[in-house]
């Protein structure tokens, strides 16, 4: 499908169920189920619809420092259905984990593993924190997911640029992600060539977690472009 079919577009509070689905969708796998294996799927998807919703309640209050963006892309040959998201977070004063909604949580469903959750939360924090140029006013891409069934269509690439775009239009700042091995290449042909921190976990001392080994992300950076 050619890729003038996907617009980009803003989203809104209606949008959430769409995203916490397509979310669910996206980060299955062994890791998830490790943490939310004893979750039902209506309490999963509340607690993804939970985690949304602070973007949305903060980035419409005027007194809040740290501006949220979450903006996807829609199939307008699939009835504008929704197939990528992603949240750009702009830190105005650098990186504080009271300001990161992923490293903050409110609610737990129950049968979560907690202990898994916080351990990811407090690494998460650790590794945003570490580089000195996060202390710094930049821009986070804490979120990006495109459904399966539509990867390689252009949809991750448009909502990355649109960040990068933003970010030189409004200070010239650099961008940080957290990737996955498997994304490296999507973000280094993106410019975030800087490779800046490692996170691993080791899920074997969790419950479960013997067959999921060590999970790892890399902290990347891209520099302003002039």
């Amino acid at each position: 499908m050619a890729s003038h079919k996907l617009l980009l577009r803003p989203c809104t509070v209606a949008d959430i169920p769409s995203l916490a689905i397509l979310h669910n969708t996206c980060f299955a796998g062994p890791r998830n189920e490790l943490i939310y294996g004893n979750v039902t799927i209506e309490d999963k998807l509340k607690h993804y619809e939970d985690g949304l919703r602070v973007y949305f309640d903060n980035s419409s209050s005027d007194s809040h420092a740290e501006p949220y963006n979450v903006v996807c892309i829609v199939d307008a040959t699939l009835d504008n259905t929704i197939i990528s998201y992603a949240i750009w977070v702009q830190f105005s004063n650098g990186y504080l984990p009271s300001s990161d909604p992923q490293t903050q949580h409110s609610y737990l469903p129950s049968g979560a593993n907690e202990a898994l959750i916080l351990e990811s939360e407090r690494k998460a924090a650790e590794i945003r924190s570490a580089h000195p140029a996060r202390l710094q006013p930049h821009w986070h891409l804490s979120t990006l997911c495109t459904h399966p069934d539509h990867e390689g269509r252009g949809a991750a690439s448009m909502l990355i640029n649109w960040g990068l775009k933003r970010a030189d239009e409004t200070g010239m700042v650099n961008c940080f992600v957290e990737s996955t091995p498997r994304g490296l290449d999507v973000y280094k042909k993106r410019g975030f060539t800087e490779e800046v921190g490692v996170l691993e976990m080791d899920m074997s001392g969790h419950e479960g977690g013997e067959k999921v080994g060590v999970a790892r992300w890399v902290a990347l950076m891209r520099e302003p472009k002039k």
